[in-house]
């Protein structure tokens, strides 16, 4: 994804910000010969490690599931978009070189996956998901 210079953030606290404010993510990942996306809310946890850990639950049935755990996967997330019409800028009138375009912010994280099946650390997970999504 092309992201202007003028628009690209780099500052990790305001990265993890933005995914505790828009948990929902799209994950995209390789099952068998083909891509699969699904939607699910995660959570960013300190680990330790440089970037931390994003954690989620999913369904035993779920096809990420069924994963290649050596390919990462792709983790977006994304707020409300909204469309930027070429008639907004003054210029158009005169040039008529102006396109539209859409003003959004989005997160794109590549990471490798590691499945925790240990019922420990499920419920560890569920505790902390509930926790947070029922504070409000």
């Amino acid at each position: 994804m092309f992201t202007p210079k003028a628009f690209k953030e780099d500052n990790f606290e305001t990265i993890q910000a933005f995914i505790k404010e828009q948990p929902k993510a799209t994950v995209i990942a390789k099952t068998g010969n083909r891509l699969e996306a699904c939607h699910i809310s995660m959570y960013w946890q300190d680990d330790g490690s440089t970037f931390g850990c994003l954690y989620d639950h999913i369904a035993k049935v779920n096809t990420l599931n069924n994963s290649n755990n050596n390919a990462p996967w792709l983790i977006i997330f994304q707020d409300a978009r909204y469309y930027i019409s070429p008639n907004w800028y003054p210029s158009k009138l005169t040039t008529h070189k102006e396109v539209p375009t859409w003003n959004y912010r989005s997160v794109n994280i590549t990471g490798d996956v590691s499945l925790l099946t240990e019922h420990e650390h499920l419920n560890e997970i569920l505790s902390k998901q509930t926790a947070d999504f029922e504070a409000n």
